[in-house]
């Protein structure tokens, strides 16, 4: 080692508000900096968590990435690890993972490189059908070139085990949990945010908090809240989030009628202000990692009900006591647990205190970062 300290180099596509990029933000932030040396390096210098990653103090490297396949943003990040010399490259994207590889062809100094799987595809496997071959070549791609490979939920382990051959895997692929401090800064109170939105006092709001993309079936949301305002007309669904799915949603909630009571809001910078202001959250996802939507909602002692996919039986349980699982493409049954939490507010309160006190565990930033710097510490035989 040329330092006395462990060199981390983080490698993201931006700033922007993200699961991956705020659990990359608790690793820069909370690692022990007697130790580690964390720094992060983006194809784009853009993003709300610029400012909070600015506020770590740790390096960031900007590759002014331009466009796909950008072969100026290989030549700089080839200078950038000249001079950087990481331990560790921490990798969590496809086309990150492509310029770091042909970037490495270029660069030969020994270096331990770490994949984290962070969602259950890894290109663009969400969109399309038609991606999925080239999603499992890049997944392959990442087992076969990490020395080690991280994923945070055991769903996530055996879907990717699935994906590639066990003999590419070089060590066991860990499972860490998604960390948190759980400081979720309330910055507007309910009533406010209610008044805004001309919800009243009395109204039960439903909020989902996602990606406007195919792959968190927002239709199946729609068809669900068609089921529940038939039933009670007060019920109010607030939609947060963006993506190439805004404009043909906002077409198909007026075409449904429903324009009264479902709501889009867009991205929101202070999305905490509205988590702690409805009363349910909902996740009517095709698949999911672990959602760091329903960590947030169960750290504001919110009941949550989402689709049994992926990791989330994994952060609700199995026995209804943390949130409610519905099975995926099914709206009558979303339908359904939706009005027995809209009915009955003593159940909404003791699910999202039981909530609370159980994701307050499982997602302990100590744990989380300890985890981390023990991964880090073993790759490089240290301990």
């Amino acid at each position: 080692m040329l330092s006395d300290k462990i060199k981390v180099f983080f490698f993201i596509d931006s700033f922007r508000i993200g699961g991956m990029h705020r659990q990359v933000l608790y690793l820069v932030k909370h690692l022990n900096k007697d130790t580690f040396e964390p720094m992060v390096c983006t194809q784009i210098f853009i993003g709300s968590l610029l400012g909070e990653f600015e506020l770590t103090g740790c390096k960031l490297f900007d590759l002014r990435w331009k466009r796909k396949f950008d072969l100026a943003t290989i030549y700089r990040l080839i200078k950038i690890l000249k001079v950087e010399k990481p331990d560790i490259v921490f990798i969590t994207e496809a086309q990150n993972l492509f310029y770091y590889r042909v970037a490495k062809i270029f660069w030969r100094r020994q270096v331990i490189q770490i994949g984290s799987f962070r969602a259950l595809t890894f290109w663009k496997g969400h969109l399309k059908k038609i991606y999925q071959p080239i999603d499992n070549f890049f997944s392959r791609w990442l087992v076969a070139t990490s020395d080690h490979v991280v994923v945070n939920s055991v769903a996530m382990k055996n879907h990717y085990l699935k994906i590639v051959k066990t003999k590419s895997v070089k060590s066991p692929i860990k499972v860490i949990y998604n960390g948190s401090d759980f400081n979720f800064a309330v910055t507007r109170s309910k009533v406010e945010i209610r008044k805004e939105l001309n919800i009243g006092p009395d109204e039960i709001a439903v909020i989902m908090v996602a990606r406007l993309d195919p792959w968190k079936d927002f239709y199946t949301l729609l068809e669900a809240a068609k089921i529940v305002i038939k039933t009670d007309p007060t019920t109010k669904f607030l939609l947060i989030g963006d993506g190439m799915l805004k404009h043909s949603l906002e077409q198909l909630i007026v075409k449904m009628n429903l324009k009264e009571n479902v709501f889009l809001l867009g991205e929101r910078n202070d999305v905490y202000n509205y988590i702690n202001t409805g009363d349910i959250l909902v996740l009517s996802t095709h698949g999911e990692g672990f959602s760091n939507s329903i960590l947030e909602s169960m750290a504001y002692c919110k009941p949550v009900i989402a689709t049994n996919v992926g990791g989330n039986a994994e952060l609700l349980g199995s026995k209804s006591e943390f949130g409610l699982l519905v099975p995926p493409k099914s709206p009558g049954l979303l339908a359904n647990a939706i009005l027995v939490l809209t009915r009955d507010e003593a159940l909404r309160t003791k699910m999202g205190k039981s909530a609370r006190e159980h994701i307050l565990q499982l997602c302990d930033i100590k744990k989380y970062i300890l985890a981390y710097e023990d991964l880090f510490l073993r790759s490089l035989k240290k301990i």
